[in-house]
């Protein structure tokens, strides 16, 4: 019986793993067809997800430095939200799906020059981590039009660390899409060293994959569809 009532909590969220692949997302949440082309993965890459983020970076200034550094950025937080076959807004309380965070981390010293973000699926427990973009839209041609001095850059970055197993185990890159908020202060008003500011942000996170992680996603759904009709509670409340 506890395990009837395990698998009866976590049915919601099978369901949403058990959705169909995203070549594109047919909801108010942006799909494949909403990545340009300088963000876009290498062919071969299919979409089988979206998340919508909502957090907050924090900023720390340190005025001896120059560049990314005068104003860094220490800590990202945020959570995730399902998109697949809802309508906004995405981030009603209860809903969350899984966590973002980033942070210069090493594993030997304090103040590295690089962050790792990690991405975190409350389901099943999988994550997957991310290297420096290899592609962003901070100078493209244009930004100006979305008023995108005040947000984040839209970017793709490849998958660096990945869960052995689990849903985002198959995530082979991630492109941040639409992202709003949440750009580092402005130069001058780093004047005191330590110096927080937290700025707010929203955005949407796609997740890629290649040929063989949709077929292993694709056998995996349909495993998870086979037990949860073995042991869908009948008339009696048990599973046989």
């Amino acid at each position: 019986m506890k395990f009837l009532a395990t698998l009866g909590a976590i049915l919601p969220c099978l369901a949403l793993v058990s959705a169909d692949f995203l070549p594109d997302v047919h909801n108010a949440a942006p799909g494949a067809s909403n990545v340009k082309e300088r963000i876009r993965p290498p062919e071969g890459m299919s979409a089988y997800d979206v998340f919508y983020a909502k957090g907050q970076r924090v900023y720390q200034c340190n005025p001896e430095r120059t560049g990314f550094q005068h104003w860094y950025s220490v800590q990202t937080l945020g959570s995730l939200y399902p998109t697949k076959d809802r309508q906004p807004p995405f981030d009603l309380q209860g809903s969350e799906i899984g966590s973002i965070s980033v942070a210069p981390l090493n594993s030997s010293v304090a103040d590295p020059m690089d962050v790792i973000p990690v991405i975190y699926y409350y389901p099943d427990g999988s994550w997957v981590g991310t290297s420096r973009p290899l592609a962003t839209t901070t100078r493209e041609e244009g930004r100006a039009e979305r008023g995108d001095a005040g947000n984040l850059d839209d970017h793709l970055e490849p998958a660096a660390f990945n869960s052995e197993d689990g849903y985002l185990s198959h995530a082979k890159y991630v492109v941040r899409l639409g992202s709003l908020d949440g750009a580092v202060p402005a130069p001058e008003d780093c004047d005191i060293k330590g110096k927080t500011v937290i700025k707010p942000f929203t955005a949407y996170y796609l997740m890629y994959t290649n040929q063989e992680g949709e077929e292993l996603l694709r056998t995996e759904r349909e495993e998870w569809n086979r037990m949860i009709e073995e042991y869908r509670p009948n008339d009696n409340g048990l599973g046989f």
